[in-house]
């Protein structure tokens, strides 16, 4: 089997030609999601975000002499992430909103919104960001958003002065609770301590009930506010500049390595550099576009006449070398353009003043017919055949082989001479076209006549006729559509050949664009389209 250098290396033009064939998708979903994007960012209701800025440190003693005075413990990103989202707090932001200034409407509208994501526990005019160490200590972020920078402002300012209020609280009640239980313990022991003496334990106990209200008046948290929010400038979102590219880089990415992918998975072939891997020389690229009844006659000038006479050029050298100057002409697959090839080529062959004969074995898939003028073309004897009336004739591949004493040509060129293939496949009677038992000892035969006899073979994995007519041939010339042909099929087609001792001489891409003809429409030659020679009835 053959194999060529195997490149480990991904080039940039690799990568482009891969992405080449869905280009048009690939900008047009781009283009598609940015204005999309674009569109549906601009519709958006703007926020606005305002931020008050609350820092957290360790509490100091209250007092000296007082052992429950310590400070209380400072509090974590989630106690004040849960606080400023609790039932209670969330009703004491909204007392505190319509004195901050709101009209008394946009209040409303602001607290309901508040109770509904209480309702539903997802928050996203309230935030918290935490910057803090260890020990706590850092700054709390409190993060307001609304869709009017003046609401933004308001809320975060309500939502600061809350949660202060509530540290400050939770300072004033260790002071409460020590306060009554000396309170309490004063009410019982009064009819045990003496009222009247100085410096007694009745006298500390309420002289330390004083020195706690004053503290409950004093108290303070381990939060205290360092940064005022301001009203915003512009909005945070939407910003559908910033969206709309975001969305098209990421669509052009992913569509990029979608189509990436899909060439990985199918592995196409893309330009002769694919066939230069596979280790198969590259002898032509024909540009088949256009009408196929009219593609000989655009095969006599311009881009197409040159670009098939380098694949004559590669090729008189192989056919001059070879034992017979035969080519067996075939795709891996159907819709390669073969038979476009095979007519062009010949085409080529006959204006430099060689003879060419033109064999269809594609049987009922013929395209031959279609390409050239059957219809008003002279039919000839082969070599070894004559005119007999009383035999009959033999116009097609199978019955040149049965009879070929009467097969005839037929003359669709100055030099050019074409043997149709068998319109219909028949399951009885003789082997048809080249799986005949004569057919090496004919092809012999008929191309001592000729410069050059071309083969049109059915696809090499779908048919079993290229390798059954090659033995004996210069070798087998593949065809691969840009569009169509996968790196798979040749390596398989040319494993096949290499088990069955056919020499593959190279291969030869196509564009067609417009110019497939269907087999559906192969099939709807009537009786009166097929060649009939002169004077002759056509022998089954």
């Amino acid at each position: 089997m053959r194999s060529g250098p195997v490149h480990d290396d991904i080039e940039l033009r690799q990568v482009l030609r891969h992405l080449r064939p869905a280009a048009v998708g690939i900008a047009l979903a781009t283009i598609l999601t940015t204005a999309g994007t674009y569109a549906a960012q601009r519709g958006q209701p703007r926020v606005y975000e305002s931020v008050a800025s609350v820092m957290s440190v360790t509490g100091a003693r209250d007092a000296a002499d007082l052992d429950i005075t310590a400070s209380a413990p400072p509090v974590t990103p989630t106690a004040v992430d849960e606080v400023l989202h609790s039932a209670a707090l969330v009703s004491d932001i909204i007392g505190r909103l319509p004195a901050a200034g709101l009209p008394a409407e946009q209040a409303d509208a602001l607290a309901g919104t508040l109770r509904a994501e209480l309702r539903t526990r997802e928050f996203r005019h309230l935030l918290v960001r935490a910057r803090v160490d260890q020990q706590q200590r850092g700054v709390y972020g409190i993060v307001a958003r609304a869709d009017r920078a003046e609401t933004a402002q308001a809320l975060a300012g309500a939502a600061a002065r809350s949660l202060l209020a509530w540290d400050a609280q939770r300072a004033r009640y260790r002071y409460v609770v020590a306060r009554q239980a000396l309170e309490n313990q004063i009410a019982r022991t009064s009819t045990l301590l003496p009222d009247s003496e100085p410096g007694g334990a009745r006298e500390q106990l309420i002289r330390t009930v004083w020195q706690l209200k004053l503290l409950e008046v004093t108290a303070t948290g381990t939060l205290t506010l360092v940064a005022r929010p301001v009203t915003p400038d512009g909005p945070i979102a939407p910003r559908p500049t910033r969206d709309a590219a975001l969305a098209g880089l990421l669509t052009l990415l992913g569509t990029s390595a979608a189509a990436l992918l899909v060439q990985a998975v199918r592995r196409r072939v893309r330009s002769a550099a694919d066939l230069d891997r596979l280790g198969l020389p590259v002898l032509g690229d024909l540009p088949l576009t256009g009408p196929l009844p009219d593609l000989v006659l655009r095969s006599h000038r311009g881009p197409l006449h040159d670009a098939v006479g380098f694949l004559r050029v590669q090729l008189l050298p192989l056919l001059a070398r070879a034992p017979l100057p035969v080519l067996v002409i075939c795709g891996t697959r159907a819709g390669q353009g073969t038979s476009a090839v095979v007519a062009t080529l010949a085409a080529n062959l006959g204006d430099s003043g060689l003879r060419i004969l033109i064999v269809d074995a594609r049987g009922s898939a013929s395209r031959q017919r279609h390409l050239w003028p059957l219809h008003v073309a002279p039919w000839v004897p082969l070599p070894g055949a004559a005119v007999n009336p009383a035999y009959g004739v033999a116009t097609t591949l199978s019955g040149a082989c049965h009879d070929p004493q009467v097969a005839q040509v037929a003359r669709v060129g100055g030099r050019i001479d074409l043997l149709p293939a068998d319109t219909d496949d028949s399951p009885t009677g003789p082997p048809p076209g080249v799986h005949h038992p004569a057919f090496a000892d004919l092809l012999r035969q008929w191309s001592a006549a000729y410069d050059a006899v071309l083969i049109d073979a059915p696809p090499l994995l779908d048919c079993p006729d290229a390798l059954a007519a090659a033995p004996g041939t210069a070798g087998v010339l593949l065809v691969a559509d840009l569009a169509v042909a996968r790196s798979p099929d040749l390596e398989w087609a040319l494993t096949v050949a290499d088990a069955a001792g056919v020499p593959v001489l190279g291969g030869v891409l196509t564009r067609q664009r417009g110019g497939r003809v269907t087999a559906t429409a192969h099939r709807l030659d009537s009786g009166a389209d097929r060649p009939q020679p002169a004077l002759h009835p056509e022998r089954r």
